[in-house]
């Protein structure tokens, strides 16, 4: 069995590898940037693994993830799209990060549906406040259904408290390419181990996170176009709007949330015979975009770690057109560090 000090490093190597790689593909929060899910600090993290391999100065995880819909700050599609995602991360004991995650829709023909590349720095500002820092861009497949991005690039800051009862984070984006959007991520959350109860040897737990996401929406007013124009690019792709493939992630791939194929690049203009009038001051506002409760369980293996998921996500502040509504996300996530 697992002593006490083994059973504490190990705790500690989840919380902190855990929202590392969590952030990394949604940046998010971003993350929330983005599922997500957000990183604690990469000298935390050395700290803890130090005590069991002290020459070890880098660490790479291998990820995949399966979900069934995907959605973008709180805003999902009519349509369900299910996806498939595989992550590289390179962390280094400095606290430099580098990663890349693909994304493939079920429903599309193409092998690839978009790319993340992503950089950043994560740092212990005192014992129990962390903090990161990224730029992600953001590359889509020539025949991928979601519609070509205004966005592509993403700036994000993040800062984290363990303040005993809770694990408070809050995350900062700025998304922007031809145009732009902030969004801010507060979540609380707590690790439960489970496996003492059964003195277990494998760490095994809950992750219980409410999270609370706010920002603007330009991606809103430019992403959307209609149906014919999206079937006439991609002929036989036959997704009329798409939703972008990581929860909570600040992709360039922004879908049409209401699957209408309406274009709101121009109030009371539409092409199809459709119109829907959205004001700039409405995509200007920062307002509270998504309510969400995240239930993950959390098994360790080893190197290995397995994390079943279950997400309700509840969006508010919709825009006119926004078929966005309360739904269930279910996931599962694989990772294996070395």
């Amino acid at each position: 069995m697992c002593s006490s000090q083994c059973f504490r490093a190990r705790l500690l190597h989840h919380s902190h590898m855990k929202h590392l790689t969590r952030f990394i593909p949604m940046l998010l929060l971003g993350f929330a940037l983005l599922n997500s899910h957000i990183p604690a600090t990469a000298t935390a993290l050395a700290d803890t693994v130090a005590q069991e391999a002290p020459a070890k100065k880098d660490w790479w995880t291998i990820g995949a993830e399966v979900a069934n819909n995907s959605s973008f700050f709180g805003r999902n599609t009519a349509r369900r799209y299910p996806y498939a995602a595989a992550t590289l991360t390179y962390l280094h004991r400095s606290g430099l990060w580098a990663s890349a995650t693909s994304y493939k829709l079920f429903d599309t023909a193409g092998y690839v549906d978009e790319t993340d590349l992503s950089v950043g720095y994560s740092f212990k500002i005192r014992d129990l406040v962390e903090a990161n820092i990224s730029y992600a861009h953001f590359i889509f497949g020539e025949n991928t259904p979601l519609v070509k991005a205004v966005t592509s690039n993403a700036l994000s800051a993040r800062g984290a408290l363990d303040w005993g009862i809770l694990y408070t984070g809050l995350t900062t984006s700025y998304i922007f390419g031809e145009n732009h959007d902030v969004f801010a991520v507060l979540e609380n959350s707590r690790f439960i181990p489970l496996n003492p109860l059964w003195d277990g040897k494998h760490v095994i737990g809950i992750d219980p996170k409410v999270s609370i996401t706010a920002g603007t929406q330009h991606f809103y007013e430019t992403h959307t176009t209609t149906t014919q124009n999206k079937d006439s690019v991609l002929p036989g792709s036959g997704t009329p709007g798409s939703g972008g493939p990581l929860s909570g992630t600040p992709i360039g791939g922004i879908f049409d949330p209401s699957g209408s194929g309406k274009d709101n690049s121009k109030p009371g203009s539409g092409n199809g015979g459709t119109t829907t009038t959205t004001t700039t001051e409405e995509v200007s506002r920062f307002n509270i975009l998504n309510y969400e409760l995240k239930l993950p369980v959390v098994i360790y293996l080893g190197n290995f770690e397995l994390e079943p998921a279950y997400r309700y996500a509840i969006p508010v502040n919709q825009t006119e057109g926004d078929a966005s509504e309360a739904q269930s996300f279910y996931s599962f996530n694989i990772s294996y560090t070395f």
